[in-house]
């Protein structure tokens, strides 16, 4: 088979653009673009529809780099295999995560990859924002909360729990909430959501909720609440161990919300080495209750 064009083609095709594409393969835009024309000439059809501003798959084009894409993965699977046999894992790995949970769940389950992988190098892009992953040239991303984009290939490695606390302090000040709208009363250490999710009897309820502090950091919250200025609803990675040792007391216990999905996320339509699938495999693990 003649492979030359297909790569450049499979490029536009993720990215969505000649510019994009000849980034990604460090190439110049008058080189994907000939190979592409040449690509097509061999054909016989056009692939892509073009405008000044756009340019996407028509439909031979989705029919041919299906095929495409599917070849290039298992011929990039063979390559992969013989190389690790050879070598052991070796090359990088590029992802991204929320930064809180990426410092203190994700860092170390990537520390205990790499100890059995040292070959492996892992480039960690912690951040609040949703990168686009085949933009960003991500492997994989941790996503909390919702099922992700549907464009996604998504996988759910673990479960997080919101739990609502204040200080025992707090609490013999102003009074324990019997029930979520009782918040209204309270000083609630808000980060970026206005509203805090419960449930009950299985149903789920959101409560809308107000006060005198709002961070987007979890670790800032947490100091708050420690230090008696309100009530927080947090991610149960921030506050079990104040919630073990007595310094926060858990509040609206029987409105406890169902847990949030913690999902491992990639491109759709990529290879995937066998590096990220063992990337994979240590996180899985790291987010099984121990």
């Amino acid at each position: 088979m003649n492979w030359r064009g297909v790569d450049e083609a499979v490029a536009v095709a993720e990215t969505g653009s000649f510019t994009a594409a000849a980034e990604r393969l460090n190439t110049t835009v008058a080189s994907v673009s000939r190979r592409i024309s040449e690509l097509e000439d061999r054909l016989g059809v056009k692939l892509f529809t073009r405008t000044t501003r756009h340019v996407a798959l028509n439909p031979d084009g989705e029919t041919y780099l299906a095929h495409c894409r599917e070849a290039l993965r298992l011929l990039n699977a063979a390559e992969d295999e013989l190389t690790d046999r050879q070598a052991g894992l070796t090359g990088q790995i590029r992802m991204t995560a929320a930064v809180e949970f990426g410092e203190r769940v994700i860092a170390p389950a990537i520390a205990t990859f790499q100890l059995l992988h040292p070959k492996v190098s892992v480039d960690l892009d912690l951040s609040n924002d949703r990168f686009d992953l085949i933009e960003g040239k991500y492997d994989l991303a941790v996503r909390l909360g919702e099922f992700p984009d549907s464009s996604l290939i998504a996988r759910k490695i673990g479960e997080r729990c919101l739990l609502a606390c204040a200080s025992p302090d707090y609490l013999k000040r102003c009074g324990h909430p019997n029930e979520p709208s009782d918040l209204r009363n309270h000083n609630c250490l808000r980060g970026s959501a206005r509203q805090w999710r419960f449930g009950h009897n299985g149903t789920a309820k959101h409560q809308q909720i107000s006060g005198k502090s709002r961070c987007n950091s979890g670790v800032a919250i947490t100091s708050m609440v420690l230090r008696g200025l309100g009530i927080a609803q947090l991610p149960d990675y921030y506050v079990e161990q104040h919630l073990d040792d007595g310094t926060l007391v858990p509040v609206l216990s029987a409105f406890q919300p169902e847990p949030e999905g913690i999902w491992i996320v990639r491109p759709d339509n990529r290879f995937v080495p066998r590096r990220v699938r063992k990337l994979i495999e240590v996180l899985t693990q790291e987010m099984r209750p121990t």
